[in-house]
């Protein structure tokens, strides 16, 4: 009898936990405005293969040779980093204290990295003294913004203990990471659109604008952060941890090392950044880049609101494995029409946009519940280290994206600046980075029939969690 009503009571605080909300409408406005800003600078790095061959006229090895560099750092950043952000002694904040240490530094050297440099006139000793120049600036930048970046994603954690909340939460968020991403990948083709395709110095005053315009929203977005969202999870360490042992916990969690397998795979299997070229050439102007992709906002509002509804009715793995497969489908249709006419690339948007725009929101669900597995399975919350490996990964995605976008120029005889493109060159860049896109979404969906996490043992996961800790401060009372 005993037993039972300890169980019931369990329940009935399960069951609370799970019905209350945390966060009121205004900071959820904050947390997601911070998700619109804080994105643009993630979005404004991924044009860098860009702005280095078209701005500073980087020949394609240096490019490779710039990518390899930088992807060395962040394997070597990233997972430092968010040890160290795990290491650190805190007792009701851990993240915040970083919106106000980084925002500033990381906006400088963001500005600095796009300036349209030039060294000198032999173009080989040009080509290595802007080599040197970005590294420097990318050195102390990158360690900086994965700090950053760790302590914002550690939010999606530490800002409500309701894991249904955590879902409409995330997803909305992500939704304004979307936006704010697009503001860049759409601005960008958009401002290109009113010059020539040869017109460097109009290139240059472009990539100039959106640097500086990017570093002063990435201070606003740290400055709400760091006023305006809170952290309600916090596990403080009984000691300090060592980084080996931080990294051995890592190891035993089974969600996050299947998750991770996925985005490696997606990783060695990418298609690069082809398409403003692909609307350039084949399309007839860049301005149809960021038109063609806002036909995905309505599926984008759709999606934000059906994944709190779909996560309250099936597995997040189902759902994941579903949209993978209506994306394999989607793109083999678009690969058996053709881009023959503007309203069907516009229809063709419309509806891929939608299982992408679920799988993204539910990828970071499923990032969140892992850091939950493995503070129940080690007694450590060590979600720095799972956010920047993450973030390393990702990153290793758009260097790996770089110098697959050096050799799919390559391979296709793509010429830089050139007022048109031959048939041949044309087809390749329609063709390889669908096919390539198709191929990894099917071997990036094979890690995620192991994922098992389901609902309920979720919730008694959390709750389990909850009750270790009230018994340690109990035992530290006495």
């Amino acid at each position: 009898m005993a037993e039972q009503t300890v169980q019931e009571n369990t329940q009935r605080e399960q069951d609370l936990t799970q019905s209350t909300k945390y966060v009121g409408l205004k900071e959820q406005m904050a947390f997601n405005l911070s998700a619109f800003f804080r994105d643009m600078s993630y979005a404004l790095m991924g044009r860098t293969s860009y702005f280095f061959v078209e701005v500073l006229g980087l020949r394609r090895g240096w490019l490779g040779g710039l990518m390899l560099a930088r992807q060395l750092w962040d394997g070597i950043n990233d997972p430092l980093m968010g040890a160290y952000f795990d290491k650190r002694a805190f007792q009701d904040e851990k993240a915040r204290r970083y919106f106000k240490t980084t925002g500033i530094p990381i906006a400088v050297l963001l500005v600095l990295m796009f300036l349209p440099l030039r060294f000198s006139s032999n173009p080989t000793t040009n080509g290595w003294m802007i080599m040197g120049f970005l590294m420097l600036c990318y050195i102390p930048f990158e360690a900086m913004h994965t700090i950053n970046g760790t302590s914002y994603m550690s939010y999606y954690n530490s800002i409500t203990p309701n894991i249904q909340e955590r879902s409409g939460i995330i997803s909305r968020a992500r939704l304004f990471s979307t936006m704010g991403t697009a503001v860049i990948a759409g601005g960008h083709p958009l401002l290109l659109d009113f010059f020539a395709p040869d017109d460097i110095r109009a290139k240059k005053f472009i990539f100039a604008g959106l640097a500086a315009g990017v570093a002063l929203v990435f201070v606003l977005y740290n400055f709400l952060m760091y006023t305006q969202v809170k952290e309600r999870i916090v596990s403080p360490p009984q000691e300090q941890q060592k980084i080996l042992s931080i990294f051995r916990g890592m190891l035993k969690n089974k969600l996050f090392l299947i998750m991770m397998l996925s985005s490696t795979i997606g990783a060695l299997i990418n298609s690069g950044n082809t398409s403003t070229w692909f609307y350039q050439y084949n399309i007839g102007g860049t301005k149809w880049e960021p038109i063609v992709g806002i036909m995905g906002l309505p599926t984008l509002l759709l999606a934000t609101w059906m994944i709190p509804w779909l996560c309250r009715r099936f597995e997040k793995r189902n759902i994941v494995l579903v949209c993978g497969l209506l994306q394999i489908l989607i793109n083999l249709a678009f690969l058996a029409v053709g881009y023959k006419s503007i309203p069907y690339l516009l229809f063709n948007s419309f509806i891929s946009a939608l299982p992408g725009n679920i799988k993204g929101p539910l990828y970071w669900s499923m990032m969140a519940d892992s850091v939950d597995y493995q503070e129940w399975k080690t007694g450590k919350r060590n979600d720095g280290t799972i956010y920047a490996v993450e973030g390393f990964l990702a990153k290793l995605v758009g260097s790996v994206g770089a110098i697959s976008t050096s050799i799919i120029i390559e391979v296709i005889h793509f010429e830089e600046n050139a007022p048109v493109q031959s048939p041949e060159t044309m087809q390749g860049l329609f063709r390889v980075p669908l096919i390539i896109g198709m191929i990894s979404t099917v071997c990036a969906m094979v890690p995620y029939l192991f994922y098992n996490l389901k609902r309920e043992e979720h919730a008694r996961m959390i709750e389990e969690v909850k009750q270790r800790m009230e018994l340690k401060e109990a035992e530290a009372v006495l």
